[in-house]
């Protein structure tokens, strides 16, 4: 494993007496997007949870870039440069789209709440700039029709479409997408793959949990496959559409004949 990169390795976390993860391993790469996939049950989530910091393991290492993150603070470890959303979406439903985009961004803004309050120079061309980097990306996952609807409004697929793009907002050198298409409509799907892809493209390492295994095949660059939390499979998709043990525990009957 190269030293730019986000890995977990040998991940073990037990609740009680109960082993989520058993030795899992994954590791992102800048410039490519892996995949993550598995049943329900199989230790996705709580990887996912591993390397973002809201768990820390029983045993094993989270490393950025050569560096150990393990048991680092969920906020350490955003500031680190990794974003991700979430299976069930964190954000206020009384705010507007836009208003949502850009609360996503203030983690990034360095002066203090008193520097805003006075109204100095440097505080003011930091939330001019915040104005403008939410703008930006509204308009670029075309969200510029539906912005000024308040969350609480829109369907689930946009919903999902504001995190990805409070996620894209941040910045980040690594970004960890849990099940992004979920509930999303064809156009939205569209929009998102896009820009997915074009992430990967500007050299950010993407992870991405998803059952949509189309969209697995369609973005990813390798896939790991978990199973009652230990990887069973790594290589590509279309590697992982051809291993029968793969076949016959995730993608089951139906996605083979549909491949």
């Amino acid at each position: 494993m190269s030293d730019s990169t986000l890995v977990a390795r040998d991940v073990r976390m037990v609740f009680g007496g109960v082993v989520a993860l058993d030795g899992a391993s994954v590791e992102v790469r800048p410039g490519q997007v892996t995949g993550l996939i598995g049943r329900n049950g199989s230790g996705k989530s709580t990887l996912f949870n591993c390397l973002t910091g809201f768990l820390k393991p029983t045993s094993g290492a989270i490393e950025l870039d050569g560096r150990d993150i393990t048991g680092h603070a969920p906020h350490e470890v955003m500031r680190s440069g990794i974003a991700r959303t979430f299976q069930t979406p964190r954000i206020d439903f009384q705010t507007t789209a836009r208003e949502a985009v850009l609360c996503g961004l203030y983690p990034r803004v360095r002066h203090g709440f008193l520097a805003s309050l006075l109204g100095l120079p440097h505080a003011l061309r930091a939330e001019q700039a915040i104005q403008e980097r939410a703008d930006e990306v509204v308009e670029r996952m075309k969200m510029t029709r539906w912005a000024t609807s308040r969350i609480d409004k829109l369907s689930m697929g946009r919903v999902r479409t504001v995190e990805v793009a409070r996620a894209i907002g941040a910045d980040a050198r690594y970004i960890l997408l849990d099940e992004p298409a979920a509930g999303i409509g064809r156009d939205e799907l569209r929009v998102l793959a896009d820009e997915i892809r074009a992430l990967a493209d500007r050299g950010i390492g993407v992870l991405l949990v998803e059952h949509n295994f189309s969209l697995i095949r369609m973005l990813c660059d390798t896939v790991t496959v978990l199973d009652t939390g230990s990887v069973i499979f790594r290589g590509t998709p279309e590697q992982a559409r051809s291993d029968a043990r793969v076949m016959q525990l995730y993608l089951g009957a139906a996605a083979a004949e549909a491949a």
